[in-house]
């Protein structure tokens, strides 16, 4: 597993944009990644399994419009 944390522009909350990411992530049957909301940081953490490009492809997808930087761990 890796982690990525999404760094959120500040219109926007942790929680809601997690929320909006599982809903995302059911719909394309691709619900067994955890994800974490930080609202202190407002961030969002997103554990991604090694070697899976299309899941990656779908989450940054999603997020590229509501982050302002990432950090991969």
């Amino acid at each position: 597993m890796r982690n990525i944390r999404y760094l959120l522009k500040d219109e926007y909350t942790a929680d809601s944009i997690a929320e909006d990411l599982k809903v995302q992530l059911e719909v394309n049957r691709m619900n067994h990644i955890k994800i974490t909301s930080v609202n202190t940081r407002n961030e969002v953490i997103v554990s991604l399994p090694e070697g899976n490009e299309n899941l990656e492809e779908v989450v940054e997808s999603f997020m590229s419009g509501y982050k302002t930087g990432e950090i991969l761990e």
